[in-house]
């Protein structure tokens, strides 16, 4: 199911802190009051409007779907104290590098980075019911382009702010339709989750998230 722009709002206090909800509440709002009014109908279970409330069916609908490959492999890397959590290298694997080919055919193969799954820009840092691992590979590759952005590491630094957290819901989307395989091969296909991917989009697309993208002095260039 999806939720209406109300319950949305609700979801949102409950998945992140309170700075980054407020926010995600206010866009949510615009949001709804930027789309056409549209009932669904009888039996209509993709209501289009945006007005209705049910934005993240239309951000699901609109995402395209790539691929996954490769294996993901982190090392842990001690305890960051100052801000309260572990912190890990991912490390390419050499036989098997990590992989990922958007919708239109442009492949991003991360390198050796600093990464905190869904904490990397600490943008879900103190998120209350999530994960900062339960979409890895995709925050893997959000990560990434966020150090390709600030490192300068071509030809992945020509990735714009929107474009990246667009990168991250198509990969999150790409997780719940083609899903990613295992470490034994089996593929494991993520349960749909419009509303879940759709308060991500917006906490990599905030304010927040922009200040972290533009401080190119928080970032280890490796």
């Amino acid at each position: 199911m999806t939720r209406t722009a109300d319950e949305l709002a609700l979801l949102a206090d409950e998945m992140f802190s309170d700075d980054l909800a407020r926010e995600l509440k206010i866009r949510i709002a615009e949001a709804r009051r930027a789309g056409t009014p549209s009932e669904p109908g009888p039996g209509d279970l993709h209501p289009k409007g945006i007005a209705t409330g049910y934005l993240g069916n239309e951000l699901y609908e609109r995402l395209g779907v790539g691929s996954f490959s490769g294996r993901l492999v982190v090392e842990w890397n001690g305890f960051d104290f100052e801000n309260e959590r572990p912190t890990f290298i991912f490390r390419p694997d050499p036989a098997a590098p990590l992989r990922y080919t958007t919708s239109s055919g442009r492949v991003f193969e991360p390198r050796l980075m600093d990464t905190d799954g869904g904490t990397i820009p600490l943008i879900l840092h103190g998120i209350k019911k999530f994960s900062p691992w339960g979409y890895a590979p995709a925050y893997v590759i959000h990560d990434w382009l966020f150090v390709a952005h600030k490192c300068g590491v071509t030809p992945d630094n020509d990735v714009s702010f929107a474009q990246s957290a667009d990168i991250l819901g198509e990969a999150i989307k790409t997780l719940m339709v083609a899903g990613h395989a295992d470490y034994d091969g089996t593929t494991k296909v993520f349960p749909k989750a419009e509303d879940t991917l759709y308060l991500i989009h917006l906490a990599v697309g905030s304010s927040i998230a922009k200040r972290m993208w533009d401080d190119t002095g928080n970032v280890v260039c490796r």
